[in-house]
């Protein structure tokens, strides 16, 4: 399961802005069954969320296919500050879920 569960922009540069969002998702995007030592990196509620730079695409199981993803975090509110300090004139869209 993955979903989005925040859109916006950030300024790339003088005159280009660059999409950002944040996924929701039940599953460690670096976790590897056999090879991690440390169990999949999830909250108590068994999520965790990344931040996507720039385009982004469905893939054809359904998946978000970030151009750039960051570490992931335990928390929505940690991916936000993390992406407020991060990257320059961020501007979220406004969203029920806020």
């Amino acid at each position: 399961m993955q979903r989005i569960v925040k859109e916006g922009n950030w300024k790339y540069s003088d005159e280009h802005f660059e999409k950002i969002i944040i996924v929701e998702q039940d599953w460690d995007q670096f976790y590897e069954e056999g090879y991690s030592e440390d169990p999949p990196y999830l909250n108590s509620k068994g999520y965790v969320y990344y931040i996507h730079f720039g385009n982004y695409w469905i893939n054809e199981y359904g998946n978000i296919c970030p151009g750039s993803i960051s570490i992931p975090f335990l928390s929505k509110e940690e991916a936000e500050e993390y992406a407020k300090n991060q990257v320059s004139d961020l501007m979220w869209n406004k969203s029920s879920k806020d």
